[in-house]
């Protein structure tokens, strides 16, 4: 079985700048890309499978910034000698699920 064909939700393409904080230090990254329950992170290093992270980002197009923790579940290279995290997101409140939504939504209308 592919990757895709285990990932639950669609993955859309974005980049835009995200805080994370891994054990109490916070440093920027890059999102590039967001589904509902995960999203890629690339930054200047690897944190370990099974790092907790949490991350606050904006998506274009929703109202203001969203929060949301996670674990890291896989690494990958980025680009530009980045360092790829898949981030699977552990319980995202109502209110950062309605904002990850909006994003989604607005992905299909274009």
């Amino acid at each position: 079985m592919s990757a895709e064909e285990r990932r639950r939700n669609p993955r859309f393409v974005v980049d835009v700048p995200v805080t994370m904080t891994v054990a109490g230090e916070t440093r920027t990254a890059r999102l590039r890309d967001v589904c509902r329950d995960a999203a890629l992170v690339e930054a200047d290093r690897w944190e370990p499978l099974g790092t907790d992270v949490a991350l606050a980002l904006a998506l274009p197009g929703t109202a203001g910034p969203i929060e949301v923790s996670g674990r890291v579940i896989r690494l990958a290279p980025g680009e530009q000698g980045t360092h790829g995290m898949a981030i699977l997101f552990s319980g995202p409140s109502p209110e950062a699920e309605a904002r990850i939504d909006e994003f989604i939504a607005r992905q299909g209308q274009g």
